[in-house]
């Protein structure tokens, strides 16, 4: 058997294990992205929508493993043949200060 093969899939493997291993550890693809676990769902806005395709950014609050709690945005893009999941981890603090300047842009 040829090494480079071997060594591909041994790598494909570890990639695809420790991915599969988040994601029970943590119960959610976004845990598994964000590296917390899901506390409380607070809503999405549907970003973008029509027959084929949609986007959705969802809000949902965090834990990681020491117990700190941080918020995570995740903008959500599906269409018949794909979907992609982009997560964004903010502190407390990034998130207030993203709310103040989302308020001030709604005047």
């Amino acid at each position: 058997m040829d090494y480079f093969q071997l060594i591909f899939f041994g790598v494909f493997a570890l990639v695809a294990g420790s991915f599969l291993f988040a994601r029970f550890k943590y119960g959610s693809w976004t845990g598994a992205f964000l590296k917390g676990s899901i506390e409380q769902t607070y809503g999405e806005v549907l970003l973008s929508g029509g027959i084929a395709s949609s986007q959705v950014l969802k809000v949902v609050e965090l834990r990681d493993g020491n117990g700190q709690a941080f918020v995570g945005l995740v903008i959500t893009a599906k269409a018949p043949l794909a979907a992609s999941m982009t997560p964004y981890r903010l502190s407390k603090d990034q998130a207030r200060e993203l709310s103040g300047l989302l308020s001030l842009a709604a005047r």
